[in-house]
């Protein structure tokens, strides 16, 4: 075969081997972009639905704020928002452990049906067992119906006015009518300064503390209130009541309104209708709450001495819970049954809280004590007007005085009436003073101590004597105090020996502080009985202040525990 055969061979298998390579790289080319071009597209889209789902959840987000800051504009109008506490809260596990909290029984809410049925015919009788009272003697449990009915209303009307609706104008003004011609029949002392209870919510705003004082508690609200600006540095606003001119000299009130900055003294009567509750004593402390032109109320009596700022009460995570910070009694008087007997007898619902209380229990005949009580009106108002009504003048003498010693059981069990939540801190009253004084020798006997959750103390109730009916010139001692349930009445010592503990040394120099600061109101208290006392400059306190040694920077508030005696 000739030499030029084989080299045109060669030639033609090498532009065939070029060929096939040209179509295999062109297929792994083409096959290579495709898979590119698929796995681009891919990516693409599911960047593209990412971004979708992102612009998706921006937009719920903003529509969830939206929705959260037009319910908060809705509440902020509403004229009382009492707290939802459930049973399963997600808090309520920790807070359990230093407080009881009361978790009311749920009710339904009112609607424009409730009122069309009580315009009907069929609903008369009912709607006059409403707006009408037993002539004889009061009946709770008719009341608590009412109470409970004008909760409803009130609710609903409520939370119409705060959506912008015109209550007094149809299709709601029937309801309205029927609101105002019940809290009529109920609170009738209401209407001497306010339209209603929402008018009445409208005047009150921030925080203070108020005193229900009469001639013959000055000498201890005097001391009480200095130790609170001197010792404490305190300066929280405060509002002094009293009934009349002549419950509270006008001199005294001067006395308040002068030697103390940010004092107000006021009558109480020009607020709440005298001629109804005839006011008396312990009877007005829950009405005073009720005037007071603060939301958030510390009602303290004349005779409460504090460890700690009275803003702390304010901080505690039981108010902030439920509105209403209330305070154990001693144990006292056991096997009394009157109490259960009475709730049973009127209540046909209660809180979580109620069956497990001393009165149920029959540990005590004293639950409550009422020394200082912490109230959030536009959390609480409600429970509080219950409350009031229990202290107005039929009640509290035909029923309510007979089943308790004054007012202190009224605060919960109204609440109770009216399904309001509270908060009470679980320890029981205690005992300040001194060991062996007026007692055994082992005891610690003195007035009634309350400890904050911390387990110190946080105030005490019955001034700075030790017994201001045996002993009117006596001081207490302030060494000790002491945890228990067995109370010695007679001699005000607790029996149990095992809760001693020994005072701090920074509280045992602020009582220290409070001895110097009442040695100062005596002084002044005397140069008024002889006619040579003369007030200061409007609320200016300088140049009449007793040296104290007491620093408020010294604050009790986180004192470490000293060793147990």
């Amino acid at each position: 075969m000739p030499q030029s055969w084989d080299l045109s061979r060669h030639i033609q298998l090498a532009v065939l081997m070029l060929i096939l390579m040209g179509i295999i790289a062109i297929t792994v080319r083409v096959d290579f972009w495709e898979d590119y071009s698929s796995r681009s597209i891919s990516k693409d889209a599911e960047e593209m639905q990412k971004l979708i789902a992102n612009q998706q959840e921006t937009l719920r987000e903003d529509e969830d704020r939206r929705k959260m800051t037009k319910i908060k504009e809705i509440e902020g109008r509403r004229a009382v928002l009492e707290p939802v506490i459930l049973a399963n809260d997600t808090d309520l596990e920790v807070l359990l452990q230093s407080y009881d909290i009361a978790v009311p029984h749920p009710s339904k809410p009112w609607n424009l049906s409730d009122t069309e049925y009580l315009l009907s015919v069929k609903g008369q009788s009912d709607w006059m067992n409403l707006l009408t009272q037993p002539e004889d003697r009061p009946n709770f449990k008719s009341l608590t119906m009412q109470e409970r009915t004008y909760k409803a209303l009130f609710q609903y009307l409520d939370e119409l006015q705060s959506n912008g609706k015109d209550i007094q104008q149809p299709p709601f003004k029937d309801t309205w009518e029927l609101f105002l011609q019940l809290e009529t029949v109920l609170y009738p002392w209401l209407h001497l300064q306010y339209i209603s209870l929402f008018d009445a919510q409208k005047q009150s705003k921030g925080a203070g503390m108020i005193f229900c004082v009469g001639n013959d508690q000055f000498y201890h609200a005097a001391t009480t209130i200095r130790s609170i600006r001197e010792a404490h540095k305190s300066n929280i606003p405060i509002e002094i009541f009293y009934i009349n001119d002549d419950d509270l000299s006008e001199v005294k009130r001067q006395y308040f309104e002068t030697e103390f900055t940010n004092v107000k003294t006021v009558d109480l009567s020009q607020y709440i209708d005298d001629t109804w509750t005839q006011f008396g004593g312990w009877a007005m402390k829950p009405f005073a709450i009720l005037a007071s032109s603060f939301t958030e109320v510390i009602l303290s009596d004349a005779d409460v001495f504090f460890f700690k700022k009275p803003e702390s009460f304010l901080e505690d995570a039981g108010y902030k819970k439920t509105g209403s910070l209330f305070f154990y009694d001693r144990t006292l008087f056991a096997d009394w049954d009157g109490g259960r007997k009475w709730m049973l007898s009127f209540l046909p619902t209660m809180s979580s809280l109620v069956r497990k209380t001393r009165w149920f229990t029959l540990r005590s005949s004293h639950e409550q004590e009422s020394g200082v009580v912490v109230i959030d009106k536009r959390k609480a108002a409600l429970g509080l007007m219950s409350t009031c009504k229990m202290n107005d003048k039929r009640e509290r003498d035909e029923v309510t005085y007979d089943r308790v010693h004054g007012d202190k059981e009224t605060f919960w069990v109204g609440y109770e009436m009216m399904q309001t939540p509270y908060a009470f801190v679980s320890s029981y009253g205690a005992v300040i003073g001194g060991l062996g004084d007026g007692g055994e020798p082992t005891r610690v006997c003195g007035n009634q101590l309350h400890l904050g959750v911390d387990g110190r103390p946080w105030w005490w109730n019955g001034g700075l004597l030790r017994d201001k009916n045996r002993w009117p010139d006596r001081y207490m001692k302030f060494t000790h105090f002491a945890e228990g349930e067995d109370w010695d009445f007679e001699t005000s010592c607790i029996v149990e020996e095992d809760g001693i503990k020994e005072l701090t040394k920074q509280e045992k120099t602020l009582t220290e502080s409070f001895l110097i600061l009442d040695a100062k109101r005596k002084k002044d208290q005397l140069a008024m009985h002889d006619g040579t006392w003369k007030p200061s400059s409007a609320g200016n306190t300088s140049g009449h202040n007793a040296k104290v040694a007491f620093s408020p920077d010294e604050d009790t508030t986180d004192m470490p525990e000293s060793d147990e005696d």
